[in-house]
């Protein structure tokens, strides 16, 4: 007796085994054609796309063209890149970008280095703009330190945005002239 009942509660199963895969070959077998259509609708979309991105580009390029008629000291601002600024005592930057949270934070590392034979208290300005070429942040930098004649030092810090924007434009300012009050 308990064969038969084991026998029919096998057979049972099988026959939901087989119920579930007939059901599951039919079910793949539809995505596999809706894959297809969505494959076709796809390919066109596609080159849609790539037809529109030199419409798109030829906007950028006159709008990077505009401001940099407009703002002729602005430079392309560039993630985890050494910039040569050579302005003064500035020698380079590097700017970089970190996530807190989902917030995106900018910061900048500026080298300094003083080739004169003098004294000087280091000063600058870091400004960001935004592609329009609207001012979004800026850092300002005045050490009370002395930079010695030959020697270089580096500052970092992180800005705080005006807007919540992404900076695509910079100038960085060596103020070191106006604030100087060291003699040799």
């Amino acid at each position: 007796m308990k064969i038969l009942v084991l026998g029919v509660a096998l057979g049972a199963m099988l026959l939901v085994l087989l119920v579930v895969t007939i059901y599951s070959a039919a079910k793949i077998s539809s995505l596999g054609g809706e894959k297809v259509d969505l494959e076709r609708k796809l390919i066109p979309a596609e080159q849609e796309v790539q037809s529109l991105k030199p419409q798109l580009e030829q906007p950028r390029s006159e709008l990077n063209d505009l401001v940099q008629s407009h703002f002729p000291n602005l430079q392309p601002f560039e993630i985890n890149t050494m910039l040569e600024i050579n302005e003064g005592l500035i020698k380079q930057v590097v700017f970089t970008k970190i996530k807190r949270g989902k917030q995106d934070v900018y910061k900048y590392l500026v080298v300094a280095d003083n080739a004169a034979v003098k004294k000087i208290n280091l000063s600058f300005r870091v400004l960001l703009f935004d592609e329009f070429g609207v001012h979004v942040s800026n850092a300002d930098v005045l050490d009370k330190r002395v930079l010695e004649a030959g020697e270089s030092r580096d500052y970092t810090d992180e800005f705080e945005l005006i807007f919540d924007t992404t900076p695509k434009h910079f100038h960085i300012e060596d103020l070191s002239g106006q604030y100087n009050t060291n003699s040799n």
